[in-house]
């Protein structure tokens, strides 16, 4: 992979990289990891879900986008409608969100 003339690596490589690994079992394994580490570190109430305001808190302690796409974000992975997210829909929807080919994709 190539770099800027900063040393960071540009997004048109991020992605170009994703593609060529998408099927690769290690590449799911460490979205997976991801994730959990990603939800653990936000369970606040510890009841192993992701409520809205605590999914809105890591957003704002992440320096996310803001609470608007907060609230965007959590509706679309919020696949069952139950107003909480799942560590099986963050996984599915952090790996949709990386891996698929689909633009169209929430």
């Amino acid at each position: 992979m190539r770099a800027d003339e900063k040393g960071f690596l540009t997004e048109a490589e991020l992605i170009e990289s994703l593609k060529k690994q998408k099927n690769d079992s290690k590449l799911k394994a460490s979205v997976e990891k991801l994730c959990q580490a990603f939800c653990d570190a936000f369970y606040t109430n510890e009841d192993g879900y992701l409520q809205r305001a605590e999914f809105g808190r890591a957003f704002d302690n992440t320096g996310m986008l803001g609470s608007c796409f907060a609230e965007q974000a959590f509706n679309a992975i919020d696949t069952n409608h139950d107003g909480k997210l799942s560590f099986e829909e963050v996984k599915r929807a952090s790996a949709e969100f990386l891996l698929s080919d689909d633009e169209d994709s929430k």
